[in-house]
């Protein structure tokens, strides 16, 4: 399974993914679950929406009893393994729990390794130096941590600023070094950030043409926070390299294009050099999308516009299965897929009829309608609110609870501010790349699980303890 972290639906076409879009099995209508790569993630190890495991804020982790996914493939014979330079989906995010081998952190390891020294340097001190030193000297493949801890030592302290952000193409060739080992059944899980943002630079032998200027501005960090929480004008950097907010953002999505074919190159070229890809049933999907400018926002974490959570899901199913080709149109979810795979897993699906079925029926829940769920930023909102730039209304904005409710016609949305308690209600159509009001229907009310969740209040020390218990248990504390 490949999740291309952030990669949108609209985005995908013949010639910025012709990998992806060449796969025989696609569904035109998928929808994250979640809006960013946390809660995505949980709803595909654990099968379920956001409102029934509520991993959906900062320092919310996958718990160990929701990692279902992974925990039936080891149940039934899998080596399971999950690859990544991804932050948010790391063993510090809980990603590791019933997971066999995990290799995070891949931006900071030239070679092929499990052990991790980044956190290790992140703060470094006798005692962390004096644990880096156990580790390398317990762990096995002492030359390729070695080597590793050299180079993320490199990264940390030099300030080594790549030209290209992401490392797609070295996360693959991880993978592929572990499949080679691999002798009996695997599940694999590897997320690709190449279509994740920060823009700027370009791709591996794509020429970059931007001006002193532009590649000054495109490098600007907090521009989205500039846009979204201030009234002010673009800031220096911005106006000298583009002129306005508009043009920007225009360059940013072509980035995002550019981006997005590196990602569906990578897949294009671990398909053609990987014998175990005919043999195998190969998943294929966006785990959220990317705004720049639809609807007035950017980013992806506050948005239930379509460029957020309108996704790809493409499957090449394995050589004794069918594989003609096949469209579905009805939607489904992130969370409906791994409810499904985890039925691969165990023997229950066994058929492309079969996986298709399951999906589409696991999506569409109690309700019969495809959930997808926002809680808001993911920063700390004091600091937000304490900056005398930022407009504390449109802070409020922000700081909202939306559910999604999609049907094959209609999308009902709910939305809840925090620390209230009243739901408003709006109906849309969604296209790929727009809503539309609909004022006619009549939107129902919410379910009540869907109600209960937009509803609860928010808990900060219950996430700070879960922060502490995820560090602790990537240390090895149980």
């Amino acid at each position: 399974m490949f999740t291309l972290d952030c990669l949108r639906k609209s985005t995908c076409s013949e010639s910025t993914t012709p990998f992806v879009d060449s796969l025989p099995v696609q569904w035109s209508r998928c929808y994250s679950s979640g809006t960013w790569t946390v809660p995505s993630h949980v709803s595909l190890f654990s099968g379920q929406d956001v409102v029934d495991h509520d991993c959906a804020r900062t320092g919310d982790t996958l718990p160990p009893q929701r990692a279902t996914l992974p925990r039936t493939a080891s149940d039934h014979g899998y080596s399971t393994a999950i690859f990544s330079e991804n932050p948010s989906f790391s063993a510090r995010t809980g990603f590791h729990h019933e997971v066999d081998t995990v290799h995070d952190d891949i931006q900071s390891k030239l070679r092929f390794s499990e052990f991790s020294p980044s956190g290790y340097l992140t703060d470094p001190s006798p005692r962390t130096l004096l644990s880096l030193a156990g580790g390398l000297l317990s762990r096995p493949r002492r030359v390729p941590n070695a080597l590793n801890t050299v180079y993320a030592a490199y990264r940390r302290f030099a300030g080594a600023d790549p030209s290209y952000p992401h490392h797609g193409r070295r996360v693959v060739s991880h993978l592929n070094t572990y499949l080679r080992e691999q002798s009996g059944p695997t599940l694999t899980v590897t997320n690709l950030l190449d279509p994740h943002n920060p823009y700027y630079g370009t791709p591996p032998g794509v020429g970059n043409d931007h001006t002193d200027e532009e590649r000054e501005a495109l490098r600007l960090a907090g521009t989205n926070l500039l846009y979204l929480l201030t009234n002010e004008e673009p800031p220096r950097a911005v106006r000298e390299g583009y002129g306005d907010w508009e043009r920007f953002y225009r360059a940013k999505a072509e980035l995002y294009r550019l981006f997005a074919r590196e990602g569906d190159r990578v897949l294009q070229r671990w398909a053609r050099d990987t014998a175990a890809f005919r043999d195998s049933l190969v998943v294929v999907l966006g785990d959220h999308g990317q705004l720049f400018g639809a609807d007035g926002m950017v980013g992806h974490h506050t948005s239930l516009h379509p460029h957020g959570i309108h996704v790809p899901l493409a499957v090449d199913p394995p050589a004794d299965w069918d594989r003609g080709d096949r469209s579905i149109t009805a939607p489904v979810s992130i969370a409906g897929v791994g409810s499904a795979l985890t039925g691969v897993a165990a023997g229950e699906i066994t058929t492309t009829e079969q996986l298709v079925t399951a999906i589409g029926a696991d999506s569409r829940g109690p309700t019969g309608r495809v959930t997808a769920c926002v809680d808001g930023p993911t920063l700390s909102l004091p600091p937000l609110y304490e900056n005398s730039r930022f407009d504390d209304g449109r802070i409020d904005e922000l700081a909202v609870r939306k559910v999604a409710s999609i049907g094959p016609d209609h999308v009902d949305v709910y939305r809840c501010p925090w620390e209230r308690t009243d739901i408003e209600a709006t109906a849309y159509t969604y296209g790929p790349d727009e809503r539309s009001l609909t004022p006619d229907r009549e939107t129902p009310p919410p379910p009540e699980r869907v109600a209960s969740w937009l509803t609860r209040q928010h808990d900060p020390t219950a996430t700070a303890e879960r922060q502490v218990d995820a560090r602790l248990e990537a240390l090895g504390y149980r």
